[in-house]
């Protein structure tokens, strides 16, 4: 228990110094940023933010929004799904993801906050065809799934799209 209450108060000394240094050098990192706009926008001056940087980027696109985590979703969702356009029904927000990656925790992925934005969405067609892999591929992948059934992701917010070989690919 000793051992234990000492690893916190490292850590716990360590964050306080890396911030400190932070502060001295004048240094951010991507999470330190994604951190304050956040807070921006939480905070007195969240609306005028949000309206300038709507009226500086009109439209976003976000790629690989399985990565996103709920701080980086909420940023997203003040700035573009909640304004004034969004609601006059003008799309100011894609998102472009696969939740089957979302599992990669190490790159951020956030399969719950991917859900909960997809609960918002209005959905789009999904990508017919798969440019990048042979057709023996492609069959596999479909019957391991479909073998495995509706729980092949255990939730069922996650579904497999089967997909058809892309224009010139062969086995």
């Amino acid at each position: 228990e000793q051992a234990l209450i000492l690893l916190y108060r490292i850590r716990d000394d360590a964050r306080q110094r890396l911030a400190q240094l932070k502060q001295v050098q004048r240094l951010q990192t991507y999470d330190d940023l994604i951190e304050e706009v956040a807070n921006a926008l939480e905070g007195p001056y969240g609306e005028t933010l949000a309206h300038n940087l709507r009226g500086q980027y009109a439209v976003a696109l976000v790629d690989e929004f399985q990565d996103t985590d709920a701080r980086q979703w909420s940023i997203f969702r003040r700035v573009f799904a909640d304004s004034e356009a969004a609601d006059a029904g003008v799309p100011a927000l894609f998102l472009i993801g696969d939740p089957k990656q979302a599992i990669y925790g190490f790159r951020g992925g956030d399969v719950h906050t991917y859900l909960a934005a997809k609960a918002e969405a209005i959905e789009a067609p999904p990508l017919v065809h798969n440019f990048r892999s042979r057709p023996s591929v492609l069959r596999a992948i479909e019957a391991l799934y479909t073998q495995a059934g509706d729980q092949a992701f255990v939730d069922e917010g996650i579904r497999f799209q089967p997909v058809q070989p892309g224009a010139g690919n062969a086995d």
